[in-house]
């Protein structure tokens, strides 16, 4: 299929959606069961783009670089402290051009 055409019904999936909630307003209900699974879906999105460009190359599994194996890793750790996910980046960043510095990249 043709990437332009995937992202254009892509987009337009989104704006319906987006759409939908904005025109149907307080007609809509949110559940206690929604609220509480919603949060999770930015960090799986999240964790399933860092997995796939670590382990995935070219469509073929792979094994990543140590320097950025180490950046995931603390930038995970960090986050696993302190629930904020931002700080993946102040963190992950720099031990990832340290590590890359030291030649592991």
């Amino acid at each position: 299929m043709n990437p332009i055409l995937v992202f254009a019904l892509a987009g337009f999936a989104t704006y319906l959606l987006r759409s939908s909630l904005v025109l149907a307003g307080g007609a809509v209900r949110s559940g206690g069961w929604l609220e509480q699974r919603i949060i999770f879906v930015g960090p799986a999105v999240l964790a399933a783009l860092v997995a796939s460009s670590l382990f995935v190359a070219g469509g073929s599994p792979t094994v990543g670089h140590p320097a950025e194996i180490l950046a995931v890793v603390a930038g995970s750790a960090i986050v696993a402290k302190t629930e904020n996910v931002g700080l993946a980046l102040v963190v992950g960043l720099p031990v990832y051009w340290v590590a890359s510095a030291l030649g592991l990249g």
